[in-house]
């Protein structure tokens, strides 16, 4: 096969991907890689066999077959990025933060494997729940913060939630989102077992079934229930005693009790929020909560004054040594993986892959996620000293000075199309351009054609 047709350096890093394929499925992966990054139509994989400019190089189903029977394993490439991304852009005795959540990826269609009905966040509201068909992810991504302050959180390792009634129709067992999560930690914590890593997560995954089973070194930051039911830490067993040992001592005030409590004393503490300083009031407290963390002593952080929130909430770590600053503001470190499924989605196609069978369902949307991935890793260590790292030059971004994930991948396409462009044959044709300028510009115009 020739060379992908991306940016040089972007095809090194793809270099580190080699010992997780087969020789022959390797050139496959590192050409979807690069028509999966260059495509600005739809994600599927026929449209991104154009994009990788392959078409007359090998047939349109050997690309099919890398994601329907090929013997590589999506944790694999996981755990290389993993390590890519802790090299390049954590610090080496830095605690790991990693921010855990799923998303929904909608598609219509009636023989897409694995596919069911969900419910819908962004439709769905207090009075009324919406469902909408498709493929839930649960994703687990390391948080990085850019010299520029801005955060990214880059997903490395991922699990096909199903419903019940999609298990039970494939004849499979149903899995929980919060059993999903807890492989995906266990996972993360086998790659670097001597780091520590700490974990985000909202309402979801911050319950028994995950913090119960955290590994050694690895904590949670997640936010709690208002009416959590809370106690002491249970009195030692006395000598002579009958009966069964007590898991939990005495009863306090739940966190909804103490916030009501005009007695309470409060602490206003200066904390970080979506990258804006704001002034917030806290109470801070140790305790059981046994239906959450069983015989775990957690931190609990009753915040008053969150901006955008008319109530009170309540945040819980595992680490009971943080403060109620940093605990706030790693809890905030969550929203970025937010912002990573709308560029997965509207930038990378996660929701548009049509596959039929298990195995390529498992395999294709997580390219989105990896590409993501990859884009920011190569901007943060390649592409922002390029000459093609700029801003677009319109009135409204006068005064942008920190790019987003749109600038970046901006320009990875940039690189890419200016190496493939760059006249190398002096021989003209009859428009005055090189012989071998043509044959890509007609590529670039099909792209903006058909995109």
């Amino acid at each position: 096969m020739p060379e992908p047709i991306i940016a040089e350096s972007l095809v090194a890093l793809l270099g580190g991907f080699a010992g997780c394929f087969t020789a022959p499925s390797f050139a496959v992966f590192r050409h979807m890689m690069s028509g999966w990054l260059l495509s600005i139509g739809r994600h599927t994989v026929t449209s991104v066999i154009v994009a990788a400019g392959v078409v007359d190089v090998r047939h349109h189903t050997t690309f099919q077959r890398f994601f329907r029977c090929g013997r590589w394993q999506p944790d694999e490439l996981g755990v290389v990025l993993v390590r890519m991304v802790l090299a390049k852009l954590v610090p080496p005795f830095a605690p790991v933060l990693v921010a855990l959540d799923d998303t929904l990826a909608r598609h219509t269609g009636k023989r897409i494997s694995s596919a069911g009905m969900h419910r819908d966040p962004l439709l769905s509201t207090a009075a009324k729940v919406s469902y909408h068909f498709g493929h839930v992810w649960v994703v687990l991504a390391v948080v990085i913060r850019m010299p520029w302050g801005k955060s990214f959180a880059l997903p490395v390792l991922a699990r096909l939630y199903r419903s019940k009634k999609t298990c039970k129709r494939m004849g499979v067992p149903h899995r929980k989102k919060t059993e999903l999560a807890v492989e995906l930690i266990d996972k993360l914590a086998n790659t670097i077992p001597k780091r520590r890593i700490l974990v985000v997560a909202d309402n979801a995954f911050a319950n028994r079934n995950v913090i119960a089973e955290l590994p050694a070194k690895v904590d949670l930051i997640g936010r709690g229930v208002m009416d959590a039911r809370i106690y002491t830490k249970p009195p030692p067993r006395k000598k002579g005693q009958r009966g069964r040992t007590r898991v939990m001592g005495k009863k306090l005030p739940s966190p909804k009790e103490r916030a009501s409590d005009a007695g309470a004393s409060w602490e206003v503490v200066d904390v970080e929020i979506s990258g804006r300083l704001a002034q917030v009031e806290v109470q801070v407290f140790d305790a059981l909560w046994h239906k959450s963390g069983r015989g775990r002593f957690l931190r609990f952080v009753l915040v008053r004054g969150w901006p955008g929130h008319k109530k009170d909430d309540v945040l819980i770590s595992t680490d009971t040594t943080l403060s109620a600053n940093d605990i706030i503001n790693l809890y905030c470190l969550r929203w970025p993986i937010e912002e990573t499924f709308h560029w997965c989605k509207s930038k990378l196609g996660l929701e548009q892959p049509q596959n039929r069978t298990e195995h390529a369902v498992g395999r294709t949307a997580p390219m989105a996620l990896w590409a993501y991935s990859l884009v920011v890793l190569w901007y943060a260590t390649i592409g922002q000293h390029t000459a093609a790292a700029k801003f677009p030059a319109l009135p409204w971004y006068q005064s942008k000075k920190t790019p987003a994930f749109s600038d970046m991948l901006a320009t990875l396409r940039r690189v890419s199309w200016a190496a493939r462009l760059r006249p190398t044959d002096p021989i003209s044709d009859r428009e005055g351009l090189p012989h071998s300028i043509q044959k890509p510009i007609d590529a670039v115009l099909d792209a903006v054609g058909y995109g």
